[in-house]
């Protein structure tokens, strides 16, 4: 059995992780942080997988948008980064480190009905504050501002129906 062993820095809601992949058949085994983890994965459809880490299964949802990984995760949005550990670090080292913000379009992280928003245009906005909320499968899910900001333009309404990764709100 071939064993590729890769080295990636990740972040997560800005959050930096130093991790390695070892890649092993079907499998992974994720070292971060001291800890190793057994991880496996099946697409289950369009941006859709099950991952199994240790005994531990969750459905998430995937989308690609300039870069960063949009990851939806037990009624959670993730903003995740990936970048060869290499890369990272001479990128660091040349002072051209990826920060700030990729995008500045926040979208539906998934279908639902927009119940409100929580800002208007010229509104600043902290990380982590409330911009809109979306009703899906009978939740109420708060989408967030991933960074400080400036509200541009608001591209919904109260009441208004949303797919998934449709315009909500502009950050500037």
């Amino acid at each position: 059995m071939t064993r590729i062993s890769e080295r990636y820095i990740v972040t997560i809601n800005d959050r930096e992780y130093d991790l390695n992949l070892i890649k092993e058949g079907d499998s992974y085994l994720i070292e971060a942080g001291g800890h190793q983890y057994n991880v496996a994965t099946d697409n289950i459809g369009a941006g859709k997988y099950l991952f199994r880490i240790d005994n531990a299964s969750s459905e998430i949802d995937i989308s690609s948008d300039n870069g960063n990984l949009s990851v939806f995760l037990e009624g959670q949005e993730l903003t995740v980064r990936v970048e060869p550990y290499s890369l990272a670090e001479l990128r660091k080292r040349a002072g051209t480190a990826l920060e700030g913000p990729a995008e500045k379009i926040i979208r539906a992280p998934m279908p639902g009905l927009v119940i409100r928003s929580e800002v208007g245009p010229g509104d600043k906005v902290t990380k982590g504050q409330s911009l809109v909320i979306i009703e899906a499968m009978k939740m109420e899910n708060v989408i967030k501002s991933p960074y400080d900001g400036k509200v541009g333009r608001i591209f919904i309404s109260s009441g208004q129906a949303v797919d998934k990764n449709d315009k909500l709100v502009e950050l500037e």
